[in-house]
């Protein structure tokens, strides 16, 4: 299997949740929320399941997790608290 098989195969929810280790529910918020691109393969059509089929490609997911994990951390906000006398320097 060369890297274009791997990029273009579609990835289920589940597969998607093993391997990112959250639930199939917050994967499906994600979607829904449309931070994670996904196409409904036409669940709700049929009538045994009442969710939504969906199918995540290797380059959604990679999109979203560049967007998602890759954020430089923020830096601290500075406090600009005023220094308070100590309790010797008060009584002198």
């Amino acid at each position: 299997m060369d890297n274009r098989d791997h990029n273009s195969r579609w990835l289920t929810i589940r597969e998607v949740a093993l391997r990112l280790h959250v639930s199939r529910d917050t994967v499906e918020r994600w979607i829904n929320a449309g931070d994670l691109r996904a196409v409904n393969m036409g669940g709700r059509l049929r009538k045994k399941s009442s969710r939504p089929l969906w199918r995540i490609s290797a380059e959604s997911l990679e999109a979203f997790l560049e967007t998602r994990f890759n954020r430089p951390p923020m830096p601290l906000p500075r406090s600009h608290k005023t220094r308070r006398p100590s309790v010797i320097e008060f009584i002198k």
